[in-house]
């Protein structure tokens, strides 16, 4: 494991969680100082920048990443150019010496003399991790200080040179002839042979006291704690230019209510990749306001595609209105302005007060069938402790009778705090915690390909990890969450976090699965929940953290509850992670 320091916006081979650093300096601000020409090459008196007849030569020795980066380049000079080129590599044979007058598109060290010139430029750079894309008349050389940082280049210029390009103007090289960008996050995961995390914590969303939420909230001297959190990158809006930006919601928990009319929960935006936060709205309570509180046990949803009269991007917010005395419902609202204004639109399920309510409502929309689907926790049956079940709706606004997922014989457990992904394979994965006695409780999950066909009798099963030696066996246990991406490797990879880790050290981990959920290996969480080892009352640190990614499967929005170790409360922070398979 290596630990460094900054933020490396996309590349494509490891996972970037983010949390209070800033993002990569524009490339052609040089930190190692190499001249950086204001005038880019151009082609026969044009102002275009031509790369259509380039060859792209990587290095012979070259691995596997970077070979598989390499491919990315080629695909996406394609798409964005319409350019079909060649890649060679850089094989030396005496009949067909190097030409220096050919047009190439140098990856790695190769046997080319602008290789080894973009080298020494890049060794003034201190950092070892840095790379260089270096452009003269007739070269391109893109070279890291490791097969790592080589590949991280390759992205970066995919995205930073070739994905801003068109047909009509050619390569785009408004971000610098020639850029030295150095490497750093706050932490890298590695899983040999298999995975490379980085991660950086992008930023503290709210906390409390650090973001005077009194102020933001209009509740002064009443915040107590935050927890609840989760995120979504804005991906099916009509307005283009909206995609991309993040929108939370989060919880707000406080002391002395005395049956507020608004919600407790709060709406984020963040417009610039997640440094910075703002709060823009506050549902409020309007078709029934008999209960009380309302706001807790927050989810935020983005619809892929249309449900009744609801278009595709429409904003879904769920959450707990709750009088813990009396009685409690889920309900629903949605947005159509990316979350600035709200309206309650129906009720999902009723239930009574702390020992009979309905509880951690998640969305999830099914595209096999176009139904809207709330898994929840359902504490109304008087046969079970507790329950998970979900309901299914065609328009947000009617929803169909509940369906048993979790309910088990024995009438005291409690399985509860349902996530579900999607796999590759096409199977619904859900996770959830079992509670059994008191506050003692472990992750399972159950998987199924149909998603409304589950056996409500069946446990599940544990999600187990080993160490190394075969001696040590590690569970995970409250506050589930879990996400499938298709980064990762032939079967993308599996996520679950866990608010504690049972079984050894590290206290606080990430659950991570190549093969669907059948074997588990273990990374450190770079957002860890709370480190206390017993229950402690009202204290809700790591309650439902939420991972999704966006239009890009390698990056995956993270956020959780975490303790500020100086005032003993919680506060909601945000992670970038970027994989690297």
């Amino acid at each position: 494991m290596k630990i460094t320091n900054l933020f490396c916006r996309s590349i494509a081979l490891i996972i970037i969680l983010a949390s209070l650093l800033s993002v990569f300096a524009a490339c052609n601000q040089d930190v190692t100082k190499p001249p950086i020409e204001e005038n880019s090459p151009t082609q026969e008196g044009s102002d275009v920048f031509d790369i259509s007849k380039y060859t792209i030569v990587r290095r012979d020795a070259s691995d596997k990443r970077i070979t598989s980066t390499t491919a990315n380049l080629k695909t996406a000079i394609k798409e964005a150019l319409g350019a079909e080129l060649a890649v060679q590599t850089d094989w030396y044979n005496p009949n067909n010496a190097p030409d220096p007058n050919a047009k190439e598109i140098l990856i790695d060290r190769t046997n080319r003399k602008e290789s080894e010139d973009a080298l020494t430029k890049l060794n003034e750079s201190d950092d070892e991790d840095a790379f260089i894309i270096d452009i003269t008349e007739n070269k391109i050389a893109i070279l890291g200080k490791t097969d790592i940082s080589t590949a991280r280049g390759i992205t970066y210029f995919i995205n930073n040179y070739v994905m801003t390009s068109t047909k009509e103007n050619g390569l785009d090289l408004s971000a610098g002839k020639t850029c030295i960008q150095p490497y750093s996050v706050e932490m890298n995961i590695s899983i040999e042979n298999k995975l490379d995390i980085d991660v950086n914590l992008v930023s503290t969303i709210l906390g409390v006291p650090e973001k005077n939420p009194s102020d933001i909230l209009g509740y002064p001297s009443r915040i107590s704690d935050v927890h609840f959190p989760s995120v979504i990158e804005l991906q099916h809006q009509p307005k283009k230019e909206n995609n991309g930006i993040l929108i939370g919601a989060f919880c707000i928990i406080e002391t002395a209510v005395t049956n507020p009319k608004n919600t407790l929960a709060c709406i984020m935006k963040s417009t610039d990749k997640g440094l910075n936060w703002e709060v823009i709205a506050r549902p409020s309570e309007t078709i029934d306001t008999s209960t009380g509180w309302a706001g807790s046990m927050a989810h935020i949803y983005e619809l892929p595609a249309k449900l009744g009269n609801l278009p595709a991007g429409t904003l879904i917010y769920s959450s707990n209105s709750v009088n813990y005395e009396r009685s409690s419902h889920i309900g629903v609202w949605r947005s159509t302005d990316c979350g600035k204004t709200w309206k309650e639109i129906s009720i999902v399920a009723r239930g009574g007060g702390i020992g009979e309510g309905v509880w951690e409502p998640v969305m999830f929309y099914n595209e096999d069938d176009g139904y809207l689907y709330c898994f929840y926790s359902d504490d109304s049956n008087a046969k079970h402790d507790q329950k998970i079940v979900y309901k299914r709706s065609k328009d947000g606004v009617k929803w169909e009778n509940a369906v048993d997922v979790c309910a088990f014989n024995k009438s005291t457990d409690r399985p509860g705090m349902p996530v579900i992904t999607r796999l590759g394979n096409g199977e619904f994965f859900l996770v959830y915690e079992y509670v059994r006695s008191g506050y003692n409780s472990n992750i399972y999950y159950k998987k199924t390909k149909d998603i409304t066909k589950w056996n409500p009798a069946d446990p599940g099963t544990l999600i187990k990890a080993f160490s190394s030696s075969g001696a040590n066996t590690y569970v995970l246990a409250s506050g589930p969450s879990c996400l499938w991406t298709p980064a990762g490797g032939k079967n993308g990879t599996l996520f679950v976090t866990g608010q504690y880790q049972i079984g050894g050290v590290p206290h606080n981990s990430i659950f991570v699965s190549f093969d669907n959920g059948m074997t588990w290996e273990i990374i450190k969480n770079p957002l860890p929940y709370s480190n206390y080892t017993s229950y402690v009352p009202n204290v809700l640190f790591g309650y439902r953290p939420i991972m999704v990614t966006g239009a890009d499967p390698s990056v995956i929005h993270y956020v959780n509850t975490t303790n500020i170790q100086s005032t003993g409360k919680s506060q909601i922070q945000y992670a970038q992670l970027k994989i690297y398979d």
